[in-house]
């Protein structure tokens, strides 16, 4: 295999106590822009690319005593293996293992070491408390001689964090690090004029990374409240330009530096408070990008930094609405870090003291309509939560409000931007129109949100955030009309939205919402071809989605929606084995979802229904197939585990719960289906009773009754479904 024809540039392996160093190697690799004159020049291993990406990144622990098979897959499609060095990783069994196989089956050369703590061969000198290489790597040996592999150490008496990355790199591309780094400083200066343009961004860009440095030695106050004032412009009024083009990567040394200064200042001295309120409108506005990068757990951190600063001026003064206003920003996202992670009561709890805070802002100066907007945005809040706790009934008239006021404030010319986005409520009073069963009128509002949309794009064809806001409004719109049955909507959504997303990733590839959202256009296409019977079309578009899954994953396999979506792609080609009487395949899916929730879902709550789910594929193929009574009874087990307390706390868990309690229930002997467990929805990945039914009645097996059986007459859009009646 030659360089170029390796998916990934470099396989990131370490041990979990390293998670954070693992972190920052990632997105350094990911969003490092080679030099343009290296850029196709000869490297080791081909021409030098433009980007190293995508990196691989082993995020968890392994869940067996084997290494994963997909974990040898990932080795062996990488062109260089990083392994993070250090105590911890020394005493890995997991690391070892990996390093052990990967000397098995690649050539050392292609090893590169990131010494983080610890020492190389400690062990011999008598030191085994400082040992940073495991077992595998001290022993290896390359023609009789000790393996020695490229090290880069972090520590700053060493080659420091700057040229420990670019020793990487280097590794990476191929190429000589004196080259690289010589390239590297010449090219650091032209990099932002050369990717947007901006001439002052760009030379606030150098001017606020020179700042570090200055702030770093010097203390005087003067100095360290212009820094600061110029790292919040660099955040605030620079991002508002950069996010339209989707360029926020650039901001990526700003936000790093800026995270790092503000963790080493001297807590012991009192900058003012002027300083004070400039260093946490800072810290929020990092927060916000680190969550538009899909690093929610950075974004929390300088997030709660933020607000516990903000609190404390605010005490100080509560007249000041400047300070006021800020507050009300930061709570917000708190709350919105809440609500992504599921927690409500904590979102609700900062979603109150914003509304509270922009309520104080309009009874003070009730003609501010820019105050007006931050009102409505708090009751949009509240509507979502009151959504995702599924009191419907309470949330529609929320959400109807805020569309009001909205289209009261969109031909304002200075609000139009903020009117648009608050009329997102119209994309939400469309699911919540869904959930009452009030089909029409749903995908109605749905599509109206989309035309609104489509209409801004048309306005502002370069702004890419508008494009973001309509493939994500597609995507409700496609998922829903795939809820509701009507394929033709759900197509036409799909085909429209995955072309705006492939054109936001192809300008912008390190952005993860960019990806998710074409991952879920992929899906949509999957879905509609398989509603509409086409199957060559619906399996191909659903590998096209587990390609872009495992993508992701590789990036962040914490996040959620992420992994859900896995066992939405895993759902379909289950499906799929099914219609075409594939069992092989079918088991083949199975295998790997096991193997997928076994390893990162069993102790995470809120994947428990995905977790069950896969153990119910299993027990399906185990009682009608393979009629392994002891197989079963283990499925059985581990499906009703999980579903004891599994998170019902968003409805479409709920439902899915219900559904795969009755599941449970018939492979075990019950004779009935409870009216909880009865379909509300028509998406093609349910793992629904009718299908289940429909495969199974017919064949000689006491679980299934006749009159159970004559509840569910066969699927008359997918005819063939109905041949497992026969085909024992």
């Amino acid at each position: 295999m030659t360089g170029s024809n390796y998916k990934y540039p470099g396989f990131i392996s370490y041990s979990h106590r390293d998670r954070k160093v693992a972190e920052w190697l990632h997105r350094a690799l990911e969003n490092y822009r080679v030099p343009k004159r290296l850029v196709g020049s000869a490297g080791q291993f081909g021409p030098v690319p433009a980007r190293l990406y995508p990196i691989f990144r082993d995020r968890e622990e392994l869940s067996a005593g084997a290494l994963a098979e997909q974990l040898r897959l990932a080795i062996a499609q990488s062109r260089c293996y990083i392994l993070i060095c250090s105590p911890h990783a020394a005493t890995s069994r997991w690391v070892n293992e990996e390093v052990e196989h990967f000397l098995s089956v690649r050539d050392p050369a292609s090893l590169l070491c990131l010494i983080v703590d610890g020492e190389p061969n400690a062990t011999a000198k008598g030191h085994p408390e400082r040992e940073c290489f495991p077992p595998a790597l001290r022993n290896a040996t390359v023609n009789g001689l000790p393996l020695e592999p490229m090290a880069a150490q972090l520590d700053d008496d060493a080659d420091g964090r700057d040229n420990a990355r670019l020793k990487i790199i280097a590794g990476l591309l191929g190429v000589g690090f004196d080259e690289l780094k010589r390239r590297d400083l010449i090219a650091r200066n032209r990099r932002l004029a050369v990717l947007t343009g901006l001439s002052v961004g760009v030379a606030a860009v150098t001017v606020a990374l020179a700042i570090f440095a200055v702030l770093a030695q010097r203390e005087a106050e003067h100095s360290r409240q212009q820094g600061e004032e110029l790292i919040g412009f660099m955040l605030g009024d620079l991002r508002g330009k950069l996010e339209p083009l989707g360029k926020l990567d650039i901001l990526d040394a700003v936000g790093d530096r800026a995270t790092a200064y503000f963790a080493g200042l001297d807590r012991g001295s009192d900058p003012g408070p002027r300083a004070l309120a400039a260093r946490a409108k800072a810290l929020r506005q990092i927060g916000e990008v680190r969550f538009a990068q899909g690093r929610p757990a950075d974004a929390v951190e300088t997030l709660s930094a933020a607000l516990k600063l903000q609190r404390d001026l605010v005490a100080a003064a509560p007249d000041d609405n400047a300070l006021l206003f800020e507050l009300g920003q930061t709570e917000f996202w708190v709350g919105y870090a809440g609500w992504r992670a599921g927690q409500f009561d904590q979102a609700e709890t900062n979603f109150l003291a914003y509304q509270a805070i922009s309520q104080k802002l309009v009874s003070r100066d009730p003609a501010n309509l820019s105050w007006q907007i931050e009102v409505a945005y708090a009751l949009n809040n509240l509507a979502i939560l009151a959504f995702e706790r599924h009191r419907y009934t309470e949330a529609l008239p929320l959400f109807e409000q805020v569309v009001a006021k909205a289209r009261g404030l969109v031909d304002d010319a200075a609000l139009a931007s903020e009117a648009t986005k608050l009329l997102g409520a119209l994309s939400w009073q469309g699911s919540t129109l869904l959930r009452l069963g009030r089909n029409a009128e749903a995908l109605a509002k749905l599509q109206e949100h989309a035309d609104l949309l489509r209409a801004r794009v048309q306005a502002q064809p370069d702004d890419q955030w508008q494009r973001y806001a309509l493939a994500f409004s597609l995507s409700t719109l496609g998922y829903s009309a795939l809820d509701t049955g009507d394929t033709a909507i759900a197509l036409s959504a799909g085909t429209e939205g995955a072309a705006l997303a492939k054109q936001m990733v192809s300008a912008d590839p390190s952005n993860f919402d960019y990806r998710q959202t074409l991952l879920m256009h992929s899906q949509i296409l999957a879905g509609a071809e398989f509603q509409a019977n086409h199957m060559e079309a619906a399996a191909s578009e659903n590998a096209e989605s587990l390609r872009l899954l495992n993508d992701l994953l590789a990036h962040d396999g914490t996040n959620r929606e992420t992994r859900r979506r896995y066992m939405t792609a895993a759902q379909l080609a289950y499906e799929m084995a099914w219609l075409r009487h594939d069992v092989a395949q079918a088991r083949s899916v199975v295998d790997e979802a096991l193997g997928f929730v076994g390893k990162v879902l069993p102790d995470a709550k809120p994947d428990r229904v995905d977790y069950a789910q896969a153990h119910l594929y299993a027990l399906e193929l185990a009682v009608y197939e393979d009629h392994d009574e002891v197989a079963a009874q283990v499925h059985r087990e581990a499906a009703r585990n999980a579903l004891t307390d599994a998170d019902e706390s968003q409805a479409d868990d709920a439902h899915a719960s219900a559904r795969l309690r009755a599941l449970l229930g018939l492979m075990s002997g019950a004779d009935h289906i409870p009216a909880a467990a009865q379909p509300n929805t028509k998406a093609p990945w349910t793992y629904s009773v009718q299908r289940f039914v429909e495969r199974h009645c017919g064949k000689p097996n006491a679980l299934l009754n006749k009159q159970l059986c004559s509840q569910y007459p066969p699927d008359a859009q997918h005819p063939r479904l109905s041949k497992t009646r026969d085909d024992r």
